[in-house]
């Protein structure tokens, strides 16, 4: 395979122990579909449950453009996509359901979920925690996944309640400390 950007020899790496495939000389880089989801996930298990997939749900949100590069897998043309509000351009083949990065592109995405994550406040959490447990019955990711998607979620709910209501962490941890049960 070759590189869609500079036309350079792409080598296999492991990534997060997931292969893909590296352009040493521009350093843009090559993912499966199922790969870019799980480097997502692995390089912060917070975000899993964001359910990043420019192959899934979220197609009708990404803005599409004539991208011009050539699949490194098939060599039919990709589709150059903005995710989001992100203003991060990503390469996709609809034909093989690769994604082609430039160099530090996947590091803009990580960055741009976790500004997602951030921003969503305690209301937001907890709406989202009652999606997260139905989807551990109607999801499409397996149950084990659903339900660590859920326990994500709750973790995160616990941590902006203690950021958002730092009193009720101090009378929790005072019941605490009047219980027998420590």
């Amino acid at each position: 395979m070759n590189c869609p950007e500079c036309s350079h020899e792409l080598r296999f790496i492991s990534l997060k122990g997931v292969e893909i495939a590296e352009c040493f000389k521009c350093r843009g880089k090559w993912f499966d579909r199922k790969g870019l989801v799980s480097i997502v996930n692995k390089v912060d298990k917070s975000l899993s449950w964001l359910d990043f997939d420019p192959f899934g749900k979220d197609t009708d949100k990404l803005s599409e453009a004539s991208g011009g590069k050539q699949c490194p897998a098939c060599l039919k043309s990709m589709q150059s996509l903005t995710y989001l509000d992100s203003k991060v351009v990503i390469d996709k083949c609809p034909s093989c359901n690769g994604v082609w990065l430039s160099h530090g592109e996947f590091a803009k995405i990580v960055l741009y979920l976790e500004k997602v994550l951030k921003s969503k406040n305690a209301k937001a959490l907890v709406k989202q925690s009652f999606k997260e447990f139905i989807k551990i019955f109607t999801g499409s990711k397996g149950l084990i996944t659903e339900v660590k998607d859920f326990l994500v979620v709750l973790y995160l709910l616990e941590l902006r309640v203690a950021a958002e209501h730092p009193s009720l962490v101090r009378i929790a941890e005072d019941v605490y400390l009047d219980t027998p049960f420590k």
